[in-house]
């Protein structure tokens, strides 16, 4: 199963959605940034983490710009597809 994003390591990863958090503050969606950061450090398990932040990344639904929604959607893409490769998809 090939990822269809940038990403190929979860090494990768984490620090894009930390960027993520930063963006979204930047461009004053607070709220969605509060929780995806809260969803960061909340997990108890790697795969917990990754899980909460699929749910997050799905649910935000503001008005981005496009650069930032492709953003959003990458880091989405991904975690998801890790959690499929994890078997955590079921």
């Amino acid at each position: 199963m090939k990822t269809k994003t940038r990403f190929t390591k979860l090494d990768e990863f984490y620090p894009a959605v930390t960027v993520l958090i930063e963006w979204l503050v930047k461009d004053g969606y607070l709220e969605d940034s509060q929780r995806l950061k809260t969803t960061m450090i909340a997990g108890s398990t790697g795969s917990e983490t990754l899980g909460n932040i699929v749910h997050e990344l799905k649910s935000m639904k503001g008005n981005y710009s496009s650069e930032l929604r492709k953003e959003i959607n990458e880091c989405f893409e991904f975690a998801l597809h890790h959690r499929k490769v994890m078997k955590l998809d079921r």
